[in-house]
């Protein structure tokens, strides 16, 4: 798949989560979560936070800081480790001058896709999956780990 495929079903998936959360009856503008993955040994999820929230996180680093606008989405990856479950990668992936609400198409978010947080994101979720895979595995299948 093509960077710009990659980003483009991203974009896609991001509004989905957007209209299904709508849907619910969430009031997305303030902001909310989507735990898209999760195995005995790591979770990734979505985080919708607007700008006066997201400033809120001490030690932002400026070159997100400078990226954040009025929407914005956030992929968090966490490990289970000895002690206990870690975050180990928060990416901005998106931003929005809009209101998520106010969002109306794939192609709207697709404009906000903030390319090097999506790249960061996507590189650390290869190795996580990579590292993860094998050990789930094993444990669905504890015959398997001995051979």
């Amino acid at each position: 798949m093509s960077d710009k495929n990659y980003a483009q079903s991203i974009a896609g998936d991001l509004y989905h989560m957007i209209q299904s959360a709508q849907e619910q009856g969430v009031k997305v503008d303030t902001g909310f979560r989507n735990q898209a993955l999760s195995s005995p040994s790591m979770t990734l999820t979505y985080l919708f936070l607007g700008k006066d929230d997201l400033l809120k996180v001490p030690a932002l680093p400026p070159q997100v800081r400078n990226q954040i606008r009025r929407s914005n989405a956030l992929a968090t990856l966490e490990l289970q480790t000895a002690k206990g479950k870690q975050t180990v990668g928060i990416h901005l992936i998106w931003a929005s001058a809009k209101a998520c609400s106010a969002i109306e198409s794939e192609a709207e978010m697709l404009d906000g896709i903030q390319v090097q947080g999506l790249a960061a994101f996507t590189n650390q979720l290869k190795t996580v999956m990579r590292n993860d895979i094998p050990h789930t595995v094993d444990q669905q299948n504890p015959a398997s780990a001995q051979e």
